[in-house]
């Protein structure tokens, strides 16, 4: 029912002399196709059950398809922005950053969440240090430079140190991100959260007037393994400029406290300082404060001018609509607005001037701020109180974590009484609604004591899905900020998407349920293996050691080196993997890959006017033989024909004599007539090849 196999079309017939042809296959005893036999009546009301059947599903409403799936633990996912870190360049001095500062980068809108104050600070040099002195890395600072950083040299030793320099501090407390970016030789694993392998301890400390003192970073390249940001907090003591011969700044300093990198890490770029940004258009935004008095937002929709106030005049009561008073005080729900800044304003409330004013209560006061579009369709309608009325909205496409609404209700001084709701609210006598992501509007499940109300939007954004993961390398503009600092982004977007519609749930029902979890074949063995989170893995193989009554797997991890060892964390990390996936009854053990020459020999006779006949046949030969580097896996069989047609084949090759190929030792291979068996976690190679070259002309032949 949620994945049926379809077969549109068909008649009874049809399937019929289908299923009447299949029968060979299947028995050769069955002769007898007539109406006649038992058998085939009972294959006749198979069919037509099987009809029956498919003709159900297909009429399956989607309501129940979607409470299977849900039964089953699987949700629409919501609609998510996607993330962007963004780098100013070319400020001379900090600036700050308001909530919802909108940024665009062609047709596509990208915002702030938070007002952040930004650091002018910027990174100018890069040093790592060792045995041998100071290194410097600074070109990884420059963009335009494709040259990969040894931070920790080839060889990663404990206490070998990195230096970020910097032309001016950070304040105390604050915190700066930076993007590294690594080089990409090696297939890696996603790590797996904070779970996954440990290959290093970093030290991170800052120079201040007493020294080096510990600083607090938050590191996802889990120590400049993989692409990811650093999160770096300014320590609370007074920094100094660290002045040597090399260098001279104020410094950020990690110092390798354990390396059992399975891979020297390589750097290719270093970027800072980012903020984030998400990709979303905000069309109304509710703002709340706690304070009774004065209010300061610094927001850059305010630009707009189209400002709703609402204020709590006690606990537990609705709000109220207040008005701006922009000429002389008189008596009434009144406030004043005063611009400070861009996007910068105050909200003053004055309860002995003007008789009313918000009280000490939890989010006392909203401000409630909408674009000129939404000013003229902020208004959603009323609320008539039948099942499941439907409610258009003027966008799809809703993030539901931004979306509210506003309840108006008649107040019994004859005055407006306003509630906000946010979708999914329960409870006797609430508002509740369903938000519809995707095609823009609310179904209202229960109006409560909210029936003859008008609902006003309280707060709403739009999100283009995946078009907002965007690549690296973009220049953001952004709306009517200042002049005079460009904004790119160093990595690229990523997390975007729509809100999963029921067959996407489905195919993702589909896709997890033919993805292994629990290890039970060798090839679950074998994908298990190669997804273990936070390790380069090439190949893997799984097979049953009947004598120890055990699951071997052998493992060729994905590194550098002609022959590939499995590290101890490495062992450590698959072990743990395979642990929790494995039957109760079952051992497992993890094999290290070993090697094993083959060596060829023969005569080969080569076409006349050819040219390099050696090389191209002795590259063909260690193709076919790398099993290290190519796609054979463990213990598969080197058939020797394939590998006596794949010289053949070439062009200047006329035909072969005396061609044969041997393991060189029997220590992990053993000869099956002219094939070679390798043994379960063997890999072959390509040993001594002895190849006489004759040519043809020159034999006379």
């Amino acid at each position: 029912m949620l994945n049926p196999k379809s077969i549109p079309g068909k008649t009874h017939d049809e399937l019929m002399e289908e299923n009447l042809s299949k029968i060979p296959i299947y028995s050769h005893e069955w002769t007898n196709y007539n109406p006649s036999d038992p058998g085939v009546t009972i294959l006749e009301n198979l069919s037509a059950f099987q009809i029956l059947q498919q003709d159900q599903m297909e009429r399956t409403p989607d309501t129940v398809r979607a409470k299977l799936l849900q039964l089953l633990g699987y949700k629409p996912r919501r609609g998510v922005g996607a993330k962007v870190y963004l780098e100013p360049r070319g400020a001379a001095e900090d600036f700050l950053i308001p909530a919802d500062q909108r940024f665009m980068v062609g047709n596509i809108s990208f915002e702030t969440t938070l007002e952040r104050e930004m650091t002018a600070a910027r990174v100018t040099g890069l040093y790592g240090r060792d045995e041998e002195g100071f290194h410097d890395y600074g070109y990884a600072l420059n963009r335009d430079v494709a040259i990969d950083a040894p931070l920790f040299g080839k060889r990663p030793g404990v206490g070998t140190e990195l230096y970020i320099v910097l032309d001016r501090p950070l304040h105390p407390g604050e915190q700066g991100i930076l993007y590294a970016s690594v080089d990409r030789k090696y297939h890696r694993n996603a790590f797996a959260g904070d779970e996954g392998p440990i290959f290093c301890e970093l030290e991170w400390s800052c120079y201040t007037q007493e020294g080096f003192v510990p600083m607090q970073v938050e590191d996802e390249t889990r120590g400049f393994l993989t692409d990811g940001l650093l999160f770096v907090t300014q320590p609370q003591q007074a920094p100094a400029r660290y002045e040597t011969e090399e260098i001279s700044g104020y410094v950020w300093r990690a110092l390798l406290r354990r390396a059992e990198y399975d891979a020297a890490p390589s750097l290719r770029h270093l970027t800072g300082f980012l903020f984030p940004v998400v990709q979303k258009q905000t069309l109304v935004i509710t703002h709340s404060f706690q304070k009774a008095g004065d209010v300061f937002l610094n927001c850059a929709m305010l630009e707009d001018g189209y400002v709703r106030v609402f204020c709590k005049e006690q606990r537990g009561s609705s709000y109220r609509l207040y008005e701006e008073c922009a000429g002389e005080p008189e008596k009434g729900r009144r406030y004043r607005k005063v611009r400070e800044a861009y996007g910068a304003y105050s909200f003053r409330f004055d309860k002995q001037l003007f008789g009313y004013g918000p009280e000490h209560v939890r989010n006392a006061v909203k401000i409630v701020i909408y674009n000129e579009e939404m000013m003229r369709r902020y208004d959603l309608g009323e609320i008539y109180g039948y099942d499941n009325q439907e409610i258009m909205l003027p966008r799809n496409h809703v993030v539901t974590d931004t979306f509210s609404l506003i309840a108006e209700r008649e107040a019994r001084d004859g005055g407006k009484l306003y509630d906000f709701v946010k979708p999914g609210r329960m409870g006797e006598q609430e508002l509740s609604y369903y938000l519809y992501e995707n095609e823009g509007k609310i179904v209202i499940l229960d109006a409560g004591d909210y029936v003859g109300a008008r609902l006003y939007l309280a707060s709403i954004a739009v999100t283009l899905g995946e078009e907002g993961n965007v690549r690296a390398g973009n220049e953001f503009i952004p709306a009517g900020y200042r002049e005079g600092i460009r904004f790119t982004n160093p990595a690229p977007g990523s997390g975007g998407r729509f809100q999963e519609t029921l067959e996407d749930v489905r195919k993702r029902f589909v896709a997890d349920m033919n993805t292994p979890y629990t290890a039970v074949t060798g090839a679950d063995y074998e994908a298990l293996t190669l997804r273990t989170p936070g390790l380069c893995i090439a190949k893997a193989h799984a097979w049953m050691d009947a004598e120890k009554n055990e699951v071997q797997v052998a493992v060729l991890p994905g590194l550098p080196g002609r022959f590939p060892q499995l590290s101890p964390v490495y062992r450590k990390e698959i072990e743990k993997w395979l642990e929790d996936r494995r039957l109760l009854s079952t051992r497992i053990r993890v094999r290290q890959p070993v090697y094993q020459a083959v060596a060829v020999s023969g005569v080969v006779y080569v076409r006349p006017h050819y040219e390099n006949c050696r090389e191209q046949i002795e590259q063909v030969i260690r193709r076919e033989l790398d099993y290290v580097r190519g796609s054979r896996n463990f213990g598969e069989i080197l058939h020797f024909d394939k590998l006596f047609h794949a010289v053949e084949a070439l062009e200047c090759v006329a035909y072969l004599s005396k061609f044969s190929a041997a393991p060189e030792g029997n220590a992990y291979a053993v000869s099956e007539g002219a094939d070679i068996r390798p043994d379960q976690n063997c890999l072959l190679y390509s040993g001594k090849i002895r190849l006489e070259i004759l040519d043809m002309l020159e034999e006379g032949r």
